[in-house]
């Protein structure tokens, strides 16, 4: 497992190379629907850009005022797009040294935050990119582990499901399988089974059930 500073620097890269991508989309482009549900490639931006762009006490109140963590997040993200592209930009950019991490989570949290929202802006674009095996490994780790419940991943989602890595040597639980490459896999234990590809198994139809 990598340790904290690797972590970091996993983040940073992961960061800065969104901040190229975004700077790079059109109008059309930051139009297109994302892998998250309600959620454009430009609200994908506008979430990432919110802890730099909102106060700590603001999102304390949306989360004691919002029934859900995902109608929190998207309370965030409106008030996030009341500043400009250039604004929210540069505060992604600077979230790549001024990382939020959620209490308890560690540093895995915000760069499985980036790894898996830059897959949710390029996989609908028909774009890529090759993230290191090992910073996919500690997202797999974290994303299979009771840190990532609830704000990541639905607990009750992996039960009888056992993840597997074809190029790491890495796999996680146990009961139906879901295997290929980990990237493809990070998808899957991220609610993200239906756009990943070259997953095999006989626990993809289970997952793809829990995940609609």
């Amino acid at each position: 497992m990598a340790g904290k500073r690797e972590l970091l620097e996993f983040g940073r890269a992961e960061r800065l190379a969104l901040v190229d991508l975004f700077a790079s989309l059109d109008d059309d482009q930051l139009a297109t629907p994302s892998l998250c549900s309600a959620w454009t490639v430009r609200d994908v931006l506008a979430h990432l850009a919110t802890p730099l762009l909102v106060s700590n006490a603001t999102i304390a109140k949306q989360f004691v005022r919002r029934p859900s963590f995902k109608a929190a997040t998207i309370a965030f993200a409106e008030q996030v797009e009341r500043h400009s592209f250039d604004d929210q930009l540069d505060a992604l950019r600077r979230s790549a040294d001024q990382p939020f991490v959620p209490p308890g989570a560690g540093a895995v949290a915000p760069l499985t935050d980036a790894i898996i929202h830059g897959e949710d802006v390029r996989v609908p674009l028909g774009l890529h990119r090759d993230v290191p095996l090992e910073a996919v490994r500690a997202s797999l780790e974290f994303g299979t582990s009771i840190k990532a419940v609830p704000f990541f991943v639905a607990f009750r989602r992996h039960q009888g499901i056992r993840f597997a890595a074809t190029d790491l040597d890495w796999s996680h639980g146990s009961g139906a399988t879901v295997e290929g490459p980990a990237q493809q896999v990070a998808l899957a234990v991220f609610g993200r089974i239906g756009a990943a590809t070259g997953l095999s198994g006989d626990g993809v139809v289970t997952l793809a059930a829990r995940s609609s």
